[in-house]
């Protein structure tokens, strides 16, 4: 039987390289942070080739980015867990300024503006002590009480008691965009030693519309204010995140608001339940009777790895 030459023509598979760096952002004393994934040249990749990747990525988050084509125009920032899109990322954005300002070879301070599905977002870039440290200004913090009902449900979730509540820092929903709860508690040691049912609190999130709870312990409050936080999300996927930056930034502002200050300072500890420890620093000032929050730190690029796509 012979083979006829039709049947001996192949078609080459087109193939992609993609350059994926690994960052930790937020990092204390160069060290720590959140690992994520910053993918500089995003402009050939569809939904899905973004979404492989972060699948692919050891990572929480993966932030993909669109160079614009003119100068003074907004870079283009999408954001993705292995569960999906999600709208904006806090530790996202560190990484992805930081990695540009060291790959383009910045000299000083830089004012970016980024497009995310959440809005344009002002980016600082500055010089702090040799290296660089990123700020974002978050958009407006909106607050919503939580019924008593639906707190007794989250310390069900985390298996703890009402004594373990912060007495004067009510549960709040607080979004910069998205839902988030806010669950202060009375000491840092309790907070650490959380371990919550995960199922029951993704039910509690999704009847809220929330991506998840924000668990802190305010370890000082003069002459600087310092706090303990963790964070699960575990309606976007991310069962504990290592440092959320975004949810920082709420805090800051729920703090402020409470104080009957004109501005706050925070410095809030993440990541030490992963041997991550790392630092948020927020900024909060209330501007023109509204509060404007601004979150940042230091980051680090720990390696490259290249990801090849059919």
């Amino acid at each position: 039987m012979s083979l006829h030459l039709i049947d001996m023509i192949f078609v080459p598979v087109m193939q992609r390289t993609v350059k994926v760096y690994k960052v930790d952002s937020f990092t204390k004393q160069g060290s720590g942070g959140s690992p994520t994934g910053v993918v500089l040249a995003a402009g050939a990749l569809d939904d899905a080739d973004m979404q492989m990747l972060a699948g692919k990525i050891d990572v929480s988050h993966t932030a993909f980015v669109t160079e614009p084509t003119n100068p003074g125009e907004n870079i283009k920032v999408r954001f993705f867990t292995p569960n999906g899109e999600i709208l904006n990322c806090g530790h996202g954005t560190i990484a992805v300024h930081y990695t540009r300002a060291k790959i383009y070879h910045y000299t000083g301070s830089e004012i970016i503006f980024q497009e995310t599905k959440e809005g344009v977002q002002r980016v600082e870039i500055m010089m702090a002590t040799n290296d660089f440290e990123i700020y974002l200004q978050q958009n407006e913090i909106l607050f919503s009480d939580v019924n008593s009902f639906v707190v007794e449900s989250l310390l069900k979730a985390f298996l703890l008691n009402s004594t373990d509540l912060a007495t004067d820092l009510p549960v709040v929903l607080a979004s910069p965009g998205s839902n988030r709860f806010l669950l202060g508690l009375r000491s840092s040691a309790i907070a650490n030693s959380l371990a919550p049912d995960l199922d029951e609190l993704k039910n509690i999130c999704t009847d809220h519309k929330s991506i998840g709870c924000f668990v802190y312990a305010m370890d000082s409050m003069q002459p600087h204010p310092e706090a303990t936080a963790r964070m699960f999300a575990p309606n976007i996927g991310v069962n504990e995140d290592i440092i959320n930056g975004n949810s920082s930034g709420c805090l800051g502002a729920y703090l402020l608001a409470l104080s009957g200050q004109n501005n706050i300072e925070l410095l809030i500890s993440q990541g030490q339940k992963f041997n991550r420890d790392g630092l948020v620093k927020v900024k909060a000032a209330k501007i023109n009777g509204h509060i404007k929050t601004v979150i940042g730190g230091g980051a680090k690029i720990q390696g490259i790895t290249e990801f090849t796509l059919d």
